[in-house]
C-alpha cells in the first residue's frame, strides 16, 4: 500500500517541462521569482500568448503550413493534474510541509500479499508504437548482453540477453522513477548498483509554480549491493517534500568504485565510500548533465538548465570548485558529449526558450573555448522540430528532450536527439536526419519514437543506444537500422481503462505519449495514436470499443478494432481527460460531458444536449445503474444531477468542502440511485464524502485514509 500510495502521488506531480516557454516572460515577476505563483495567473498568462495563434488541438496555422504548438500538450497535463490539487479560492499550490505530512500519514495497514498479475502492456513492434518513456541505459563491462535501463515512473529493468527478456528489479521502492544507473562488476559475485530516483526530464513548473521538477521526485540515490534483489538509501537522500532531481551519476575509474558524483538541482555531491557519506561539494552550479574529460577524471565538465542564461562549467580538481567556460542566452538547456577517440574535443547542444536548437559548439582544447558549429537560427537547422529537413520553425520541446552522444571509436561521429534524432559523421560541418517519429512524413529514415531523453555509446564500442518516450533502442551501423529493445518491459503510464464484462482479461487502456492500446484475444493492439484518454468496452459485445484523444475526440469501433470511426468531430471541445459513459441499460445509448451534457441513442452517431450550459467543462460523470433517469455530473467545485434524465440539472453541492478542495470523482451505489460517493483532491478537506439523500446533505467518510488527494472512489458490487 505505501509503495502504491507514493507511485500515485509521484507518478503525476507535473508532466511536461514547461519552464522554457515564452508566455512565463508575461508572468508576474515576483511572483515567479519568489515562486508564489497561483494556478490562475499561470493559465492566464498561458492562454493570453497562445489566444492569437487560434490553437486547436495542439497546433495552429502559420502561412498555411499546420504548426505543432511547442509545450503546449505538456503544459494540459500539467494543468489537468493540478486543477483538482490546487487551493480552489486561491489557486495556491501545496506547500513542502503539505506534501512531507501526506506522505508521513501513509501507514502499512493494508496487505500487500494480493494475488496481482501483470496484463501488460509489455510488448510493442517499436516505431510509431511505444510502451512507455525511458530515461537511462547502463552497461556490465565486458558483456555486451547485459544491462540496465531506467524508466520514467515505470522501474530499474535488467536483461542478460541484449533485450530479449527483461526483469524488474525495484517494485518495493517509494519512487519508481529512474533517472541514471552506475553499474559495478565484480570479479565474482553480484553487481553493485547505483540508482539516481525519480524523473530529471519529467516536467518542471517548479519555477513558476507547483514546484514540481519532475513526475517523480527524486528520495535520492538508492544502493544495491546484490543485483537489484534489494535495495538501501545511501547517505545522498530527499523527501519527496523537497522536490529535488538526481539528473546524472559519474563514477571515478580510478577510485576502486568508492568515488560518485551526482549532479542534483541542489548542486554536486560527491561521495569518495560508496555512498556512505555524500558532502555537498558545490552548491553552485546546478547541472543537468555532467561528463569526465576521457583519461583524466580529475577534469570535469557540466551543463546546466536555466530559463534564460545557460553555463558551460569546468572543473580541473575532481568537482572542488568550478569555472563558467561560456555562456548562452536565451536558452533553457545545454548538454554535454566526449569521445575517447579524442579526449580534448568536447561537444555541448544547447536548446533556445522556443524548445528549439540556440546552437551547437565544440571544443578541440579540452573545454578551455567552444566556438559555435551549428547556428540553430539558420533554416535547415532547426533540428529540435517536427520536420525532416531542418525547416519551418526554429522550435521543439528542447527542455524536455534533448541529448547528445559521440562515438567513442570517431570523435567525428555525433548524435543528437530531440523530437527526432540527427547526426554528423564530419565532426559537425554537415548534419543529416538520422531516425523520424513517423514514417508518414516521407522523410526515409528509420521510424522510431518521438522525443529523446538519453543518448550513449556501449562501452568502448560503435554501438549506440536512445532512450525516448516510447522506449529503448539501439544501433549498431549509425542508425542505418535501429532495434526496438523494450517488448517484455511494463512501463506504460496509463490515464484510462476500460473491462470488458463478457470476455474475461479484455481491457482497453488510454496512454501518455503512446495512444490507445486493446488487448484483444490476448494480444495487445495500438488501436488510436497520440495521447490516450477514457476507454469503454460495450457490455454486451466486446466487439463494440470507444477510445479517445485529448479533449474528447472519441473513436469507435464495432468490429473489434478492424476499423474505427470518429463520432465527435461535430461536437465542440471537453476538458483535457472528457468522460464519457456507456448507459448501464441500453449499451446503444452514450453520455459525453462537455459544457453541457450530450446524450446519444444511436453509439454516437447523432448526439443531443440534455442539460443546461454550465459554464465550464465537465470532469466526471456517473449514471444510477438503477435508475438511469438519475444522472450526475460535475467539475471541480460544482456537482449537479437530474432525476428525469434530461432538463434542468440541480446543484447539490450543498455541504461538500468545494471552498478548500476540489471533486475529482463521482461514483452511484449500485441499488439506490441517491446513494452517492465522491473523492476530493485537496490537501486541507481531502478524502471521500458520501450522500445518502441524493445530495441533500454530505458525511465525510475519510476517516484513515492519509493526508492526501484522493482521485478516485468506486463501490465494490461484490
Amino acid at each position: 500500500m505505501k509503495r502504491f500510495t507514493l507511485l500515485v502521488l509521484s507518478i503525476v506531480l507535473s508532466a511536461g517541462m514547461l519552464y522554457s516557454q515564452a508566455w512565463i516572460q508575461d508572468l508576474p515577476q515576483d511572483k515567479l521569482e519568489t515562486g508564489t505563483l497561483t494556478l490562475p495567473e499561470i493559465q492566464k498568462a498561458f492562454y493570453d500568448y497562445w489566444e492569437p495563434y487560434d490553437v486547436k488541438n495542439g497546433y495552429y496555422m502559420d502561412n498555411g503550413e499546420k504548426v505543432k504548438a511547442p509545450y503546449y500538450k505538456q503544459f494540459k497535463r500539467w494543468e489537468w493534474y493540478w486543477e483538482t490539487r490546487v487551493d480552489p479560492q486561491t489557486g495556491a499550490f501545496p506547500t513542502k510541509e503539505q506534501l512531507d505530512n501526506g506522505v508521513a500519514s501513509i501507514t502499512d495497514n493494508k496487505s500487500q500479499s494480493g494475488n496481482w498479475t501483470s496484463l501488460g502492456p509489455s510488448t510493442s513492434p517499436g516505431g510509431y508504437a511505444g510502451l512507455g518513456r525511458m530515461n537511462c541505459v547502463a552497461f556490465v563491462p565486458g558483456n555486451t548482453s547485459e544491462y540496465y535501463t531506467g524508466a520514467a515512473s515505470g522501474g530499474i529493468w535488467h536483461t542478460t540477453d541484449d533485450g530479449a527478456t527483461w526483469t524488474v528489479l525495484n517494485d518495493t521502492t517509494p519512487v519508481l522513477g529512474v533517472s541514471d544507473i552506475l553499474v559495478v562488476h565484480p570479479v565474482t559475485g553480484p553487481n553493485t548498483l547505483y540508482i539516481a530516483t525519480g524523473d530529471r526530464d519529467g516536467g518542471s513548473l517548479w519555477s513558476i509554480g507547483g514546484q514540481q521538477s519532475n513526475d517523480n521526485n527524486s528520495v535520492g540515490v538508492l544502493k544495491s549491493i546484490d543485483g537489484g534483489a534489494t535495495w538501501q538509501p545511501t547517505a545522498l537522500s530527499f523527501t519527496v517534500g523537497q522536490k529535488v532531481r538526481v539528473n546524472r551519476l559519474l563514477m571515478d575509474p580510478n577510485s576502486a568504485y568508492q568515488t560518485i558524483y551526482a549532479a542534483t538541482t541542489n548542486g554536486v555531491y560527491k561521495t569518495t565510500d560508496g555512498g556512505v557519506t555524500w558532502p555537498l561539494i558545490s552548491g553552485s552550479p546546478a547541472l543537468i548533465d555532467m561528463e569526465f574529460k576521457p583519461g583524466d577524471p580529475t577534469v570535469i565538465y557540466g551543463t546546466s538548465e536555466n530559463w534564460g542564461t545557460n553555463y558551460i562549467y569546468r572543473s580541473s580538481n575532481s568537482g572542488s570548485s568550478w569555472t563558467a567556460v561560456t555562456s548562452f542566452s536565451s536558452s533553457v538547456r545545454a548538454e554535454v558529449a566526449v569521445s575517447a577517440n579524442q579526449p580534448t574535443w568536447v561537444y555541448v547542444i544547447v536548446a533556445n526558450t522556443n524548445g528549439g536548437l540556440q546552437g551547437i559548439y565544440k571544443s578541440t582544447d579540452d573545454g578551455t573555448s567552444f566556438p559555435q558549429i551549428v547556428n540553430g537560427s539558420s533554416s535547415g537547422n532547426y533540428m529540435m522540430n517536427w520536420s525532416c529537413n531542418g525547416t519551418g520553425s526554429n522550435n521543439g520541446q528542447g527542455s524536455y528532450d534533448l541529448c547528445i552522444a559521440a562515438d567513442p571509436n570517431n570523435a567525428n561521429i555525433v548524435f543528437i536527439g530531440g523530437v527526432n534524432t540527427w547526426y554528423t559523421t564530419d565532426g559537425g560541418s554537415n548534419w543529416s536526419i538520422n531516425n523520424h517519429w513517423t514514417s508518414s512524413y516521407g522523410c526515409g529514415v528509420p521510424e522510431v519514437h518521438a522525443d529523446k531523453h538519453f543518448l550513449v555509446y556501449q562501452g568502448g564500442s560503435s554501438t549506440l543506444f536512445e532512450c525516448n518516450d516510447g522506449g529503448l533502442y539501439k544501433t549498431s551501423n549509425n542508425g542505418s537500422t535501429w532495434t526496438h529493445l523494450s517488448s517484455g518491459m511494463e512501463t506504460s503510464q496509463i490515464y484510462r481503462m476500460g473491462v470488458s464484462q463478457t470476455v474475461m482479461d479484455e481491457v482497453i487502456i488510454g496512454l501518455q505519449d503512446n495512444g490507445t492500446k486493446a488487448r484483444l484475444s490476448g494480444t495487445w493492439n495500438d488501436v488510436i495514436g497520440g495521447d490516450g484518454f477514457e476507454c469503454l468496452i460495450d457490455y454486451t459485445d466486446v466487439n463494440t470499443q470507444y477510445g479517445a484523444l485529448y479533449y474528447g475526440d472519441i473513436y469507435r469501433t464495432t468490429n473489434h478494432w478492424g476499423w474505427s470511426t470518429g463520432i465527435t468531430g461535430s461536437l465542440p471541445n471537453g476538458s483535457w481527460c472528457t468522460p464519457y459513459l456507456i448507459d448501464p441499460t441500453n449499451s446503444s445509448t452514450l453520455y459525453i460531458g462537455l459544457s453541457d451534457v450530450r446524450k446519444s441513442t444511436n453509439q454516437g452517431n447523432n448526439w443531443s444536449s440534455i442539460s443546461q450550459n454550465f459554464g465550464t467543462n465537465l470532469d466526471n460523470m456517473a449514471i444510477a445503474p438503477s435508475n438511469v433517469n438519475y444522472i450526475y455530473a460535475s467539475e471541480h467545485s460544482n456537482i449537479y444531477r437530474t432525476t428525469t434524465g434530461s432538463g434542468t440539472w440541480a446543484n447539490i453541492t450543498s455541504n461538500l468542502p468545494v471552498g478548500s478542495s476540489n471533486i475529482t470523482y463521482v461514483s452511484v451505489k449500485d441499488d439506490d440511485p441517491d446513494h452517492v460517493w465522491v473523492s476530493m483532491g485537496g490537501y486541507n478537506n481531502h478524502g471521500v464524502y458520501e450522500t445518502t439523500n441524493g445530495g441533500g446533505t454530505w458525511s465525510n467518510i475519510s476517516s484513515g485514509l492519509p493526508l492526501l488527494p484522493v482521485m478516485c472512489v468506486i463501490q465494490n458490487k461484490d
